[in-house]
């Protein structure tokens, strides 16, 4: 039986209806893998045909919980940044991103880098409330995204001010 949009969202609402912990994370995780391995799927949502822009697929109206399906409009480097009092989980769906975990160090006022690693297609992770993270992908990149809520309208803290190429190689080296 191929996974579905439908099976998706079926998962995702089971896993959060519990709550957003660590654990249903995962699950919500393990469900973007799942979709992600379905050919059709990627195709008919993240395929070459298509214009670049974000696409709501599903809007959950009692958890509001988004899956977005992502094809930027060129390549992105973000600055460090969270998404305020949500959480998002990424499921690489075309070529690949690279992400950064990045940590405040205590008495700093900016945050360094302290893991990067490669999304490649079927691959999925998450950031919980609170966490830093960065974008690194080149045009082709396309991926599919889960969030706890619209976070377009969230107060995300950005840190513009950190060169972020520059910090990964000086501190990551």
């Amino acid at each position: 039986m191929t996974y579905e949009l439908e099976n998706l969202i079926t998962d995702c609402r089971d896993a959060l209806s519990e709550g957003q912990s660590t654990e249903a994370l995962e699950k919500v995780c393990d469900a973007m893998r799942k979709i992600l391995q379905n050919p059709a799927f990627v195709e008919q949502h993240f395929g070459k045909h298509l214009e670049v822009g974000r696409t709501t697929l599903y809007h959950d109206p009692d958890l509001d919980f988004y899956v977005y399906a992502h094809i930027p409009d060129g390549a992105i480097l973000s600055a460090p940044h969270d998404h305020a009092s949500a959480w998002a989980a990424y499921g690489q769906a075309v070529d690949n991103t690279q992400m950064t975990d990045w940590v405040i160090p205590a008495g700093e006022e900016l945050p360094k880098p302290v893991k990067t690693y490669s999304m490649t297609p079927g691959t999925a992770g998450f950031y919980n409330v609170g966490d830093l993270h960065s974008i690194d992908m080149p045009a082709t990149s396309r991926f599919l995204r889960i969030t706890a809520t619209d976070i377009d309208v969230l107060p995300c803290q950005y840190f513009d001010a950190v060169d972020t190429r520059k910090s990964i190689a000086e501190h990551l080296a």
